[in-house]
């Protein structure tokens, strides 16, 4: 098996196994020598210590005697490496064998793990022949001329023809004896005469050598004037040269590990090929760098050109690889960046600004025409210069060649092509959206101009669909929620297809949709409108027996309630569709309209959303379970009244138990006048309600209850759904001895409010229940003896609700300013309870920060609560009058 000798570090290639390489240093006065080498596992030790012949070497446990040391230096003295010495001692000891003094024969491990017996062709030869001299200490000397002569030649043959078979002459032995050759001049005594050491001697040699033959290549170069045939030379020679010095460097490992490697006065020496390299650039590139700079450019316009390339693109890359190369000393290549790519990046410039002058110079009218046409000409002309890039430029030109082709092609015209979108995005011509969204894409800038484009071109078309369908929207909450709706999916999908969800876009979209919907010709004042109707909007979808509901399937109504979820993420009031939505929860909820499983999905995506608290969604929750807790109340009744049949009264009850703080009801503070029978079967359950949780108060909400009434003296009986307060008004006229009462008799009668009488008479006149003989406060009230419906049962306990729509809204609204003070007096208290101080215009635009989630409270509003809570002593103003202090 053969191996290469070893450097002073034990680097190199594959060691013998079980042993490491040491080197002996022998002087010429030698006092003490110590060397102690360690292989890579740092298992076996060498340790050599010579004093006189008295020596005591071990490895791997052995001790071998002074006589083994004295056989060991006589034939390191004839030559033989230190290495096969010591395993030939070491063989010889294992076996039992007598040390022989003239010849022997190593026995080596074999690749495959066996032994027997194997040449030792790294050493020259298979059996080593030892003469019987007495040893000497002194070096041997060295013939430095002979063997840089030796090197010398097997250079110049290596330089002159590097794909020969095999490079080095004489064949692969030889390149062993070329590699000894380096290794026996970097250890060989320093000469008397020369005023450096060895390997320094060696380096220099080397370094005049390479400058010597660089003038011989500049001359064969210089002799050829055409540029193609001159960049062909140019590359011949480069690669001769790059694979040559790729054999010199390996032969001059042991130079570039042991003397290169090291620093003097902190800086390191350049190895063999690095130093070739620098050779190369300083005494033949740099002289021939302007024609070869020149006919590299005139290629590259010939091949975007679409002209034929002589050479192809194979000759481009290798010259341009060999400019890349010659900067291997330094990173970045500077090298290439100043001798070709500041050039290279010029010319492209030049030459697309004269392109893109050939395209659009004409008039206005034609250029708009033939925009798309340039659009597919530019990203054709992008991806052949990703092409150059691949093939034969180097990846560092990436950056800076695309962004001087953009700012020619795209930068300088940004203007002309917005204005030609305009007409693209009103045709629908997907295939230019694309395109230009490609294009502007690659500008720095070139996106935000078109993202404005969108999202005024979103907040115009949002406001003209708006106003198309006013009339009808004002009335009708799905026609206003569907049209916003309509707007947003359009551009979703727009933003979706032709922009790939870009955030630019998706901003846009956001900030387009929010414009137009929280300021349009219906909510013209403030998004407060555009909240109430999207509440209404889910309303009216999530009750069950709704059109709207009736009409689509669950997959639909599923994907509605997200798209009114992403609506509210859009408004500034959300906290009115909050309370609006809860209003007309709790409807459902008592009125029995709901579908449990879609009411809770519902809750579920108002978790989602980080404008609504958990507070809030808890409320919601706590709302289903009241009803629960109702239905089992409702059981627990009925059994009481079966144990106690006597005390069951003459009208059904059934009741719902909520809890105020989680339900939006308040009981009315006007004390109403209940109908007997009704009076009768609450009293029954309250007595049986307090009996069963003492220290309970049941308030009874009497405008949203209902029942059933029988009409026994119409010629067909009917059934009347009205409320409660219906329900009192028509008991009025269940007395044989009344016949007609006023408006002011009914209102004593029931001691409701002027407006619910007016409300529940109202209702009841125009459903012919009840007949008024001129105004409805002067005239006469009587009951209708002659009363028709179409149907047997007569549903006017909802009529009531949509009568009352002005005063339910305005009742919310109140509600909303009553949320919001609060809410804008615990922002301030907060705020200053973790600053202590605060001037005033900061507090004011720290309050707004935290609140503009849910609303954007207006500076009056914050003002007027900064005044309640100094009149509270929460906070005071300082002394100058432009701060405000905490009060503990």
């Amino acid at each position: 098996m053969s191996r290469p000798y070893p450097d002073r570090k034990g680097s190199g290639h594959e060691p013998l196994r079980g042993f490491c390489y040491a080197v002996i240093a022998l002087e010429h006065e030698a006092k003490e020598v110590e060397r102690a080498l360690t292989n890579v596992g740092g298992k076996q030790v060498f340790a050599i210590k010579k004093i006189g012949f008295e020596c005591v070497l071990t490895t791997k446990g052995a001790i071998y005697d002074p006589s083994c040391i004295e056989k060991l230096h006589h034939y390191v003295d004839q030559g033989v490496p230190l290495v096969d010495a010591l395993a030939y001692i070491r063989q010889c000891r294992e076996s039992n064998e007598k040390l022989s003094t003239t010849s022997f024969e190593l026995i080596l491990p074999t690749p495959q793990g066996g032994t027997g017996p194997a040449p030792v062709p790294a050493r020259g030869m298979r059996k080593q022949q030892i003469s019987g001299a007495a040893p000497s200490l002194r070096p041997k000397p060295i013939d430095f001329a002979k063997n840089w002569s030796m090197l010398t030649e097997a250079m110049s043959h290596v330089l002159s023809d590097p794909t020969g078979t095999p490079p080095w002459p004489g064949g692969q032995l030889d390149t062993e004896k070329y590699c000894k050759a380096v290794w026996v001049l970097c250890t060989c005594p320093r000469s008397p005469d020369s005023d450096m050491s060895p390997p320094q001697r060696l380096h220099s040699n080397l370094q005049q050598f390479l400058l010597d033959h660089m003038g011989q290549v500049l001359q064969r170069v210089q002799a050829i004037s055409i540029d193609q045939s001159l960049l062909s030379a140019y590359l011949k020679e480069w690669r001769n040269f790059s694979l040559g010095m790729g054999y010199i460097h390996a032969v001059f490992h042991y130079m570039n590990a042991d003397f290169c490697a090291r620093n003097t006065n902190g800086q390191a020496r350049h190895d063999v090929r690095t130093l070739g390299y620098i050779c190369w650039r300083d005494q033949l590139f740099c002289k021939v760098q302007i024609p070869v700079r020149n006919a590299l450019l005139e290629l590259i316009q010939r091949d975007r050109e679409g002209r034929p390339v002589d050479g192809g693109h194979q000759l481009l890359s290798g010259v341009i690889e060999s400019i890349v190369q010659l900067g291997v000393e330094r990173r970045p290549p500077t090298i290439y960046c100043e001798k070709f790519e500041n050039d290279f990046l010029l010319a492209t410039e030049e030459f697309y600004t004269k392109e893109v002058q050939m395209k659009l110079g004409v008039d206005a009218h034609d250029q708009a025409a033939i925009l798309p046409e340039y659009m597919l000409h530019i990203e054709k002309r992008l991806h052949e210069e990703q092409r150059r890039l691949e093939l034969y430029l180097d990846r560092s030109t990436e950056k800076p060649l695309m962004k001087r082709l953009i700012k020619v092609t795209i930068d300088s015209h940004i203007g002309t092509l917005l204005d030609a979108s305009v007409a693209w995005f009103d045709n629908n011509r997907v295939q230019e959206q694309k395109r230009l969204f490609r294009l502007l894409e690659r500008s720095d800038g070139g996106l935000e101009p078109l993202r404005k484009l969108i999202e005024d071109r979103i907040d115009r078309e949002g406001n003209e669909y708006i106003t198309r369908v006013k009339n009808e929207a004002q009335k009708d909450p799905c026609i206003y929620v569907e049209t916003i709706l309509e707007v947003y999916n359009k551009y979703d999908a727009m933003v979706k297809e032709i922009f790939k969800l870009h955030p630019h876009f998706t901003a846009a979209l956001d900030k387009g949709c929010k414009r137009f919907i929280n300021k349009n010709v219906i909510a013209s004042s403030s998004g407060a409108k555009s909240a109430d109707l999207l509440a209404r909007y889910a309303h009216i979808l999530l009750k069950p027996n709704s059109k709207a509901a009736k009409a689509r399937t669950e997959k639909e109504l599923d994907e509605k309630l997200t798209e009114i979820l992403t609506i509210y993420g859009l408004l500034e009031d959300s906290d009115v569709f909050q309370t609006v939505y809860r209003d007309k929860l709790s409807q459902r909820l008592i009125q029995n309209t709901y579908n449990e499983d879609r009411e809770k999905l519902m809750i579920n995506k108002l978790k989602e959303i980080k404008s609504c608290s958990y507070e809030y969604t808890y409320k919601l929750q706590r709302m289903f379970t009241d009803m629960e807790v109702s239905q089992e109340m409702n059981r627990m009744y009925e059994e009481f009244l079966v144990k106690n049949e006597a005390d069951r009264p003459a009208l059904a009850l059934t009741t719902n138990i909520l809890t105020s703080v989680s339900w939006p009801q308040t009981a009315s503070k006007t004390q109403f006048n209940v109908p007997g029978p009704l009076d009768a079967a609450l009293k029954t359950f309250m007595s049986f309600y307090k009996d069963k949780y003492q220290g309970r108060c049941l308030s009874w909400l009497h405008a949203q209850s209902n029942g059933v009434l029988k009409t026994l003296y119409t010629a067909k009986p009917y059934e009347v759904h009205v409320t409660t307060q219906q329900a009192a008004v028509l008991m009025c006229f269940n007395s044989p001895s009344v016949d007609q009462l006023t408006w002011d008799g009914i209102r004593q009668a029931t001691s409701l409010t002027e407006r619910e009488v007016d409300l529940c008479v109202q209702v009841l006149v125009r459903h012919k229940l009840l007949l008024c003989s001129g105004d409805l406060k002067t005239g006469n009230i009587s009951a209708n003896m002659d009363f028709q419906h179409n149907t047997r049962k007569v549903q006017l306990w909802n009529v009531q609700l949509k009568d009352g729509q002005q005063a339910e809204d305005a009742a919310n609204l109140k509600v909303v300013a009553e949320d919001r003070k609060y809410a804008i007096q615990a922002a301030i208290v907060r705020l200053m309870k973790s600053r202590q101080t605060m001037p005033h215009l900061t507090l004011i635009t720290e309050v707004v920060a935290q609140l503009q989630a849910t609303f954007t409270p207006s500076n009056q509003d914050i003002k007027k609560n900064i005044e309640n809570l100094i009149e509270k002593d929460y906070i005071e103003r300082t002394e100058d009058g432009k701060s405000y202090v905490y009060l503990a």
